[in-house]
């Protein structure tokens, strides 16, 4: 039998990117629902400057490049992780909350929101065998992933010590609710 001799095929690691912005002109030169495959050792960039960028933004409020994505391994494992760095000297980038500065780096957890301006990406890795390619995979949403927090202009409560006791906001994760047509 022909399948019993057959090569394995192997799964590819995936970063399955949904990104959304209230005005989605900015991402007309993406290429959406479609996976593009990388070599493990290329950087992806996201950015206003096409020529640069594999991700092109067109938008002039977006730097010329944004941040970028690399992959990386650990001494002691063969799973592909994926690191972020914020090359923006003017726009901070907040992963799941943790804000970088320019050139400043962080491992992307298997599930995490990107930010930055207006902009919101929704990161979501899959591992795979494959120890040459990923593959990154984009979707528009239409819906945010997160609220920004509710500025109230009244006063912030401070305690004795100097300190405010305002919780820190955090991001909730939106999902999409399916329904059948015949419901609408």
């Amino acid at each position: 039998m022909h399948f019993e001799t057959a090569t394995t095929e192997e799964t590819i690691p995936s970063l399955h990117i949904s990104i959304y912005h209230p005005q989605a002109a900015v991402f007309k030169s993406l290429t959406f629902n479609e996976k593009q495959k990388f070599r493990v050792d290329e950087l992806v960039k996201f950015g206003r400057e096409s020529k640069i960028c594999y991700f092109p933004l067109v938008d002039r409020r977006a730097s010329r490049v944004q941040f970028a994505i690399q992959t990386f391994r650990h001494s002691d494992s063969t799973e592909l992780y994926f690191e972020i760095k914020n090359t923006s000297v003017r726009a901070p980038l907040s992963v799941n909350g943790i804000v970088l500065g320019h050139l400043n780096r962080i491992d992307l957890p298997r599930n995490c929101i990107l930010q930055f301006g207006e902009y919101q990406f929704h990161l979501e890795k899959d591992n795979g065998e494959d120890r040459n390619h990923f593959e990154i995979l984009l979707t528009l949403s239409l819906v945010p992933f997160c609220q920004e927090p509710i500025v109230e202009t009244l006063p912030l409560p401070v305690s004795e010590s100097g300190i405010s006791n305002m919780p820190a906001a955090q991001c909730q994760f939106k999902s999409a609710v399916e329904t059948d047509e015949n419901e609408l």
